[in-house]
């Protein structure tokens, strides 16, 4: 389906495009068969790239060469990359430095048909891989574009890293089979808390991006300080919860920002808002080959296309562990998360749960609750072992073990968690709800000590 599509754009037309070079649809079938012959012997190939025109053209090559791909997240800790590399078995890895056996046994075997292995951004320190076939991609780039409708072709700029199955299947898959021209800048491009990120938008000319809301939230603010940007049709905003007003404020902006919902297992995006069918407060129309239902108030997804993780097989009826309600009029909205997984406003998935046992193992650290669901950075609710811990310098200790996205950026010290306050049940597990309730009210809070962004 996907290469089919590409063979029906102009050939002169430009397909991918970078800081370094430019290739036309008609140029994309040799570029990838270059590549293919170069995977001879490979049987599952690990990318390691920045963002790159060479990137999609590999990318593409294991797809039609069905070579299960498995992308590399820039923002994963050396253990999560070894992690990634055995437990997928990655025969192959492209880096910087080229093509390479990685020496890697094989450890997970990956279902038949897998296409592309993704790993989120680490619900802990061992993410699950999640094996999806190349139907699944394609039903789910196809559905992006019928639903965008003309609105999606022209320029789409790639923001987030390849790597991160959105920006792989929604905004590459989807643009090439729209015809679009693809315009990928290298991550550096955009700076570290992606400053530039207004001025290759500006640049390139955008009529489309994919964001996470965090990003959104520095576009506005450059906007308010730039300028407009006339050339933009379409924003789509997800990854993480989205506040209502924060659409709103971005579109009296100008910006044409709309939230959508994905998950992993359904090939990224599940539903989508657009200039048709928009809701606000909603996460948009379930796109057309998605069946989903709301039971128990959870949201399940019939069928969802992964084949399953590595190891597990997947199940008929996916429970998605996100709490929704499905209106009249098709829109879906999500209320919640049923289990305690946070996902920052950058779009990363992070259990407590891991968080805390890292912070646990220093001394001077007691009890802990760790929150920041939608927030850039997490928090927590720090109990010290005794009136003279330096609760700061446990934290920047603890850190250092943890990535980027996972660290602590701020802490409260609270009261000892107990059962008679109602903190803390009575085989000892934090009571999570009662705790985040009590020391957020505003009567009830104490000094948070903020990090800095160096210090950590």
């Amino acid at each position: 389906m996907l290469f089919e599509a590409i063979k029906k754009h102009d050939p002169d037309k430009i397909a991918l495009r970078d800081e370094t070079r430019a290739i036309s649809y008609g140029d994309l079938e040799c570029e990838i068969q270059t590549r293919m012959d170069a995977l001879y012997g490979v049987s599952v190939l690990g990318i390691a790239l920045d963002n790159s025109v060479d990137w999609v053209l590999w990318d593409l090559a294991a797809l039609k060469a069905e070579i299960p791909c498995v992308p590399v997240p820039p923002f994963f800790t050396k253990d999560q990359v070894s992690h990634l590399l055995h437990s997928a078995s990655v025969s192959h890895i492209l880096s910087p430095e080229g093509l390479r056996d990685t020496g890697t046994g094989r450890e997970g075997v990956l279902p038949t048909g897998t296409a592309k292995v993704t790993f989120t951004s680490g619900t802990t320190g061992t993410p699950k891989g999640v094996c999806l076939p190349k139907s699944a991609m394609e039903k789910v780039a196809s559905s992006v574009v019928d639903v965008l409708d003309d609105e999606f072709v022209g320029i789409h700029v790639s923001v987030l890293p390849l790597a991160v199955l959105l920006e792989n299947v929604a905004g590459v898959y989807a643009g090439l089979m729209a015809g679009c021209t693809i315009n990928i800048s290298r991550l550096q491009a955009f700076g570290g808390n992606y400053e530039n990120v207004h001025k290759v938008l500006k640049t390139t000319e955008a009529n489309s991006v994919i964001l996470v809301p965090e990003i959104l939230r520095t576009l506005m603010a450059q906007v308010a300080v730039h300028g407009p940007l006339p050339h933009l049709k379409f924003i789509a905003v997800g990854g993480s919860k989205v506040d209502p007003a924060l659409v709103q404020q971005a579109r009296a902006m100008g910006l044409p920002v709309y939230e959508g919902y994905g998950l992993s297992e359904c090939a990224s995006v599940v539903s989508l808002n657009t200039q048709k069918d928009d809701k606000l407060g909603s996460v948009g129309k379930l796109l057309p080959h998605i069946k989903a239902r709301i039971i128990d108030g959870e949201i399940q997804i019939k069928d969802p296309g992964f084949l399953g993780y590595i190891g597990e097989a997947a199940p008929h009826v996916f429970n998605t562990g996100d709490l929704g309600q499905l209106d009249d009029d098709g829109f879906l909205s999500v209320t919640g998360r049923k289990k305690n997984v946070l996902i920052t406003s950058y779009g990363r998935n992070v259990s407590p749960e891991w968080v805390e046992a890292v912070l646990l193992a220093q001394p001077s650290i007691a009890q802990v609750i760790v929150y920041g669901d939608a927030q850039p950075g997490l928090s927590a609710f720090v109990v010290p072992a005794s009136s003279d811990a330096n609760i700061e310098a446990a934290i920047l200790a603890s850190n250092k073990a943890l990535p980027d996205y996972a660290q602590v950026k701020d802490f409260q010290i609270v009261p000892p968690f107990t059962v008679q306050n109602g903190t803390l049940t009575g085989t000892g597990r934090p009571r999570r709800d009662q705790i985040l309730t009590l020391y957020t009210q505003g009567n009830e809070k104490e000094k948070t000590h903020e990090f800095l962004q160096h210090a950590s």
